[in-house]
């Protein structure tokens, strides 16, 4: 336990000595990660429209074994939705449609609801939206003529989404920063693994297993220069010459 103890220790350690490497590595992937998600990745935007299966009522009250027969087609028509016949007919109609729409259409229902939600993913807004209202809306007219049955309604068209969905620049630039930290991180363990200086005392201690008696303390070469002293002279005076000033003046 003291062994984990010493080593988690060492490593905080070593993090705050790498702190000029990790900060400028953890701006630099933050800058990388944002300057590429707005310069290099496309904007992808997101449109839904969503079709209620409805069902007949008898008087005011609505038949049971219909809902259940409601729901059972459900599967069915999220496969219809798919099909050739039904996106064959939207490339037609929309000229600037995704090619494929297959691979930009997803189309999903909750457990036990009658409510298919028809969502296209594209690069642009508009076509977006109007790929996924044309979808509706040949599916609500060709559900008839494929199923001898006529309880498909559009419950809600889409609109021209405002904001895109992909890419997220604020994720991608909290990865970056976190791949940052990561590298500038390792590259001051890389440091401290292959650095086999004795940093401070404690080390000393561990490292020779002996108790340490006295250090010298480091000595800046400014604290060695002559300093010179001051006294309480009238102005103009001038100041009390350093000692081995007036040494020098003796000997002269």
């Amino acid at each position: 336990m003291n062994q984990q103890t010493t080593i988690v220790g060492d490593l905080v350690e070593v993090l705050k000595k790498s702190k000029w490497l990790l900060v400028p590595f953890i701006l630099l992937g933050g800058l990388a990660a944002y300057y590429v998600s707005t310069a290099f990745i496309q904007p992808t935007y997101e449109a839904s429209t969503q079709v209620l299966l409805v069902t007949e009522q008898e008087g005011d009250r609505v038949d049971s074994s219909e809902v259940l027969s409601s729901l059972s087609l459900v599967n069915t028509y999220r496969v219809i939705m798919k099909s050739p016949a039904i996106l064959n007919e939207v490339t037609e109609r929309v000229p600037n449609a995704p090619d494929p729409i297959s691979d930009a259409l997803t189309v999903e229902s909750e457990e036990e609801s009658q409510v298919i939600s028809v969502v296209i993913t594209h690069t642009d807004a508009t076509v977006a939206a109007e790929t996924a209202n044309v979808i509706s809306e040949v599916f609500a007219d060709e559900i008839p003529d494929l199923m001898n049955i006529d309880n498909v309604r559009i419950l809600s068209p889409a609109e021209v989404p405002l904001n895109p969905v992909s890419p997220n620049i604020l994720v991608n630039t909290m990865i970056g920063m976190f791949v940052g930290l990561f590298f500038g991180g390792l590259i001051g363990l890389l440091r401290y693994v292959f650095d086999k200086r004795i940093q401070n005392e404690q080390e000393a201690e561990r490292l020779l297993d002996l108790p340490v008696i006295g250090s010298v303390p480091v000595i800046e070469r400014r604290d060695m220069k002559p300093k010179k002293i001051k006294t309480n002279t009238p102005k103009g005076k001038g100041e009390v010459p350093h000692v081995s000033e007036k040494k020098e003046r003796q000997s002269s």
